[in-house]
């Protein structure tokens, strides 16, 4: 019988023994991931603030060209209006005239 207390002792001591192992390598794994943490951490912002700085340039420069390409919208809209008032102030005279003269012809014809 001591054998067997003898083996059951050396089994409770092996459990024990592999227990504190494993809370030795949790603890252990815990601290590594810890410490690595702190370490990347900063790494890690300094990646966001980049990240946060290219975004925001693009935004800048998206802002920018839809402005610079709404101001050339306006303006070509701008020349179009002035080449059709162009048109208009060289082509009224003759225009009015012209309905002027077939407004008369079918007066003086009788036809209305």
């Amino acid at each position: 019988m001591s054998a067997l207390q003898e083996v059951l002792t050396i089994l409770l001591g092996a459990e024990s023994e592999g227990r504190r192992i494993v809370e030795d390598a949790k603890s252990e794994s815990m601290s590594i991931i810890k410490n690595t943490q702190e370490i990347f951490l900063p790494d890690r912002e300094s990646r966001m603030a980049s990240t946060r700085e290219r975004a925001r340039g693009l935004m800048e420069n998206a802002v920018l060209s839809a402005q610079a390409e709404a101001k050339q919208i306006i303006d070509l809209g701008r020349e179009e209006r002035e080449r059709v008032l162009k048109r208009f102030d060289e082509n009224v005279d003759t225009v009015v005239a012209a309905v002027l003269a077939e407004t008369v012809d079918k007066i003086l014809s009788g036809g209305e």
